[in-house]
C-alpha cells in the first residue's frame, strides 16, 4: 500500500492465520496427503488427541500448532 501497488491494506498475521485454518481444515480430510500425520481421534469427543509436548520447536511444528491452535 505504501509504494501504491494496491489500494488495500494487509495483515500478514491475518493472512497467515487465514491459509494455516484453510490447510488444516483440507488436512482433516481423509483422501489428504497430511491426513496420516494427524494423531488418532478419541472416540468420546470426535477430537485428536492432544500430543505430549516437551519442546518449543515440537509444538511449533506445523500439524501440532495446529492442533493446539484450532482443535
Amino acid at each position: 500500500m505504501r509504494r501504491g501497488l494496491t489500494l488495500t491494506a494487509f495483515n500478514i498475521d491475518d493472512l497467515i492465520d487465514k491459509s494455516d485454518r484453510k490447510l488444516f481444515r483440507q488436512a482433516t480430510q481423509p483422501g489428504h496427503c497430511l491426513h496420516q500425520r494427524l494423531p488418532r481421534k478419541t472416540s468420546i469427543y470426535s477430537s485428536y488427541q492432544l500430543p505430549t509436548v516437551q519442546y518449543s520447536q515440537f509444538k511449533n511444528s506445523y500439524i501440532n500448532h495446529c492442533l493446539f491452535k484450532y482443535v
